[in-house]
């Protein structure tokens, strides 16, 4: 990374959200520079599993939503959520969702009869963040440097000064910019850096979540198969989410309160 970057706004962390609003900033005409700490290509976390109408509807005015809707499940995978006993048990109930195929032409479902152009969309964060990430390098206003941490802020009535370390080479370089914006999670830098605390219950639920590889699980299932499958009986409770609609799965594990993480 060069020395003496400035920008309009300065950007920490290209996930989903940090690459969006580096895209929507850009479309109107504003510089972005966006550091990230992980390295060009590499994937990121299997962790936003939905994208909603009002997001997709953002990325139809930028250009992508149907490369975005293109990606993700099979067309025909069904994009429903279902409730057993567990995962391969006896179904309770299931809410019909389209799968993408369908989308467009099916009234089956609780939000078919949405006024929006850009119904929702189930597709996970390793194939969402990709198309986000390709389309802002290659836009003009959008400069992206990966394997760059920011480390600290110093303000002024005229804007702020980042100043970055290089993970390659461990030296430090300052970013002038108007705007810094925290997109860099919930542990996030920037947010501890200007001393902003989070407000509110600390904890609503704890959440095992883990990310699997595991080709004959759809095959054990009694039902067909669904995006979201919902498991409710007095042991435990959790949900499955269709990754790939093959081999690759969510599983949220709820803990009870008397166990550890």
């Amino acid at each position: 990374m060069s020395n003496n970057i400035e920008a309009a706004v300065l950007i920490v962390g290209a996930g989903p959200v940090g690459l969006t609003l580096a895209l929507d900033l850009a479309w109107r005409g504003i510089e972005v520079a966006v550091v990230e700490i992980r390295g060009h290509g590499v994937p990121p976390p299997a962790k936003c599993n939905h994208v909603s109408a009002r997001t997709m509807e953002v990325y139809r005015r930028l250009g992508i939503s149907q490369k975005i809707r293109d990606a993700g499940l099979p067309a025909d995978y069904p994009n429903d959520v279902a409730f057993r006993t567990t995962f391969t048990g006896i179904e309770i109930a299931r809410i019909p969702i389209p799968c993408r195929r369908d989308r467009y032409t099916t009234t089956e479902g609780p939000d078919t009869g949405w006024p929006t152009p850009e119904p929702p969309h189930r597709i996970n964060q390793i194939y969402l963040e990709p198309i986000l990430f390709e389309q802002a390098a290659a836009t003009a206003k959008i400069s992206i440097h990966c394997r760059s941490r920011f480390i600290a802020l110093e303000q002024s009535d005229h804007g702020a000064v980042a100043v970055i370390e290089d993970l390659e080479t461990g030296s430090t370089h300052p970013i002038f910019c108007e705007y810094l914006i925290g997109c860099d999670g919930g542990s996030s830098t920037v947010r501890k850096s200007i001393g902003s605390q989070f407000h509110g219950d600390s904890v609503l639920q704890r959440c095992q979540s883990s990310f699997i590889r595991a080709a004959e699980l759809i095959h054990l299932q009694n039902e067909k198969p669904a995006w979201s499958t919902i498991s409710l009986n007095p042991r435990r409770s959790g949900n499955v989410y269709a990754i790939d609609g093959q081999s690759l799965w969510i599983v949220h594990n709820y803990l009870r309160e008397d166990e550890t993480d």
